[in-house]
């Protein structure tokens, strides 16, 4: 069976808990919960990639049982830290992947040493609040988009034979400017945002070549979260005609972006019958077309 379900999201510690921040998030967090993942979609498997796990010498895959929770930040409520996500891993699945990557040429290994970061857990303590659903954490390398691709495409190998429901989600936000950082929680930052919408619509064209190509200048002055390592992940797991829709956008103490994007197989789509966005978008709201 072909991915289900594929979603990029945002990832910021003020999802957990957005009260305790101003209410930076509670967009967000409410257009997250809206997508009703669990009974929409009947994901079976959750694979994730999140920016914080960064592998300096290929790419890593989570074998564990049942990934260890970790809580990677500081300087926050300490009921932040007091959150529980603990859903069971897929060993089996880690290995199959691992198998693939090697037969296509791209490094990759299984690892017990890593697990959820919060990149992985916070976004989904909202898409799957009760952990009902096997979650199968992947890395990112400091590398170029074109090798995201190819592990997006030995991923794809093996999760469209697995036979069961499996979802995709990479998370992150496009504008991740730590210097523009301004302590209201409502900041904004228009030349930003400006740039994110230009990156945005080539997401929903579902234009990697061009969003790898994008201009440099502009790219460094926004700052994508892991260089955008794990959406390009997510580009190249898709195959099959894929509706696209930008779900919610919001900005956050100026420097960051809240941006969730899905992506739908088209016939899958047409079933169901695609949700209305449920908050801010930019630009149009549902594109898509065949990889």
């Amino acid at each position: 069976m072909t991915i289900v379900y594929a979603a990029y999201v945002p990832n910021a510690p003020f999802l957990i808990a957005p009260a305790a921040f101003g209410g930076a998030g509670q967009g967000t967090v409410q257009a997250l919960g809206g997508l009703d993942v669990p009974e929409r979609y009947r994901p079976e498997v959750i694979v994730v990639s999140s920016p914080h796990w960064v592998s300096p010498s290929g790419f890593r895959v989570n074998v564990s049982a049942r990934p260890r929770q970790i809580f990677d930040f500081s300087g926050f409520p300490e009921a932040l830290s007091q959150v529980r996500y603990a859903p069971e891993g897929e060993p089996g699945l880690a290995r199959r992947i691992v198998e693939a990557a090697h037969r296509a040429g791209v490094p990759a290994e299984t690892t017990a040493e890593w697990g959820l970061d919060h990149g992985a857990w916070a976004p989904l303590l909202h898409l799957v609040p009760e952990a009902t659903v096997p979650v199968l954490p992947t890395s990112i390398v400091a590398r170029d988009p074109e090798l995201h691709r190819r592990w997006g495409r030995a991923l794809r190998e093996v999760l469209e034979h697995d036979g069961r429901r499996i979802a995709f989600l990479a998370t992150g936000s496009i504008v991740h400017n730590f210097g523009r950082f301004d302590p209201d929680p409502r900041a904004r930052w228009p030349e930003g945002e400006a740039i994110e919408r230009e990156m945005v619509t080539r997401v929903l064209d579902l234009d990697a070549e061009g969003l790898a190509r994008f201009d440099r200048r502009k790219w460094e002055l926004v700052q994508p979260e892991g260089a955008l390592g794990p959406l390009f992940t997510l580009l190249g797991t898709l195959a099959a005609p894929v509706r696209t829709r930008q779900v919610f956008h919001e900005s956050a103490f100026g420097g960051f972006s809240l941006t969730t994007i899905e992506f739908v197989p088209e016939e899958l789509a047409r079933t169901l019958g695609a949700p209305q966005p449920t908050g801010p978008v930019t630009p149009p709201a549902a594109r898509g077309r065949a990889d």
